[in-house]
């Protein structure tokens, strides 16, 4: 049965906005802004869909200088499995948009749509992977041990992933990894706050 529930609250920060308008700056000409948004969007509509099989509706959608973030709730709590379901709806809706458009020779689109799938697999905590890991082992052990071992996993990862953009950034003049290891380093230390 369909509910009507609120409009969701909308927040964006002046960060968001700065980050914005840099990569705006930053993609002049080449294009890739407005196809990386529709990857994103996409991505949360699909987390959208899957949970409103779970009667789930959106309440807060808030954009930071550390990306979006949905606030979703249920009308009754999701079980492990279900909220893993909800975490791979969004990457799947990646790889068939993905699928779709490499079938139709939209070679940039589908590459950015699989990449966007693909880097919210990895098992960082904030990340779709981290929250399919963390449900497998909160299914197993006390959830407490669960969520401080995914802790510690994911800043091991996120510590890994900063040394390795560093090395990038310093012998290739590249920074993507390490910025991108950064705003997920800023998503662990805030999730390790709120878990505190």
């Amino acid at each position: 049965m369909w509910t009507c529930h609120e409009m969701p609250r909308v927040k964006m920060s002046p960060g968001f906005l700065l980050i914005l308008g840099l990569l705006f700056w930053l993609d002049e000409g080449v294009g890739l802004l407005p196809w990386g948004l529709l990857a994103c969007a996409l991505h949360e509509l699909g987390h959208m869909a899957a949970a409103a099989l779970f009667g789930g509706y959106v309440t807060e959608i808030s954009f930071t200088v550390i990306g979006a973030e949905m606030r979703l709730n249920y009308d009754e709590p999701l079980t492990y499995g279900q909220d893993s379901f909800v975490a791979l709806a969004g990457p799947a809706v990646n790889l068939l948009f993905g699928a779709i458009a490499l079938a139709m020779g939209w070679q940039l689109v589908a590459a950015l749509t699989l990449v966007v799938g693909a880097f919210n697999l990895l098992p960082v905590l904030p990340l779709d992977g981290g929250r399919v890991i963390y449900g497998l082992l909160a299914g197993r052990l006390d959830p407490d041990w669960a969520e401080r071992l995914m802790t510690a996993l994911s800043g091991c990862l996120v510590g890994a992933l900063v040394g390795v953009g560093t090395v990038c950034a310093i012998h290739y003049a590249n920074a993507t990894l390490l910025l991108t290891a950064l705003w997920l380093l800023a998503g662990v230390l805030r999730r390790g706050g709120e878990g505190a």
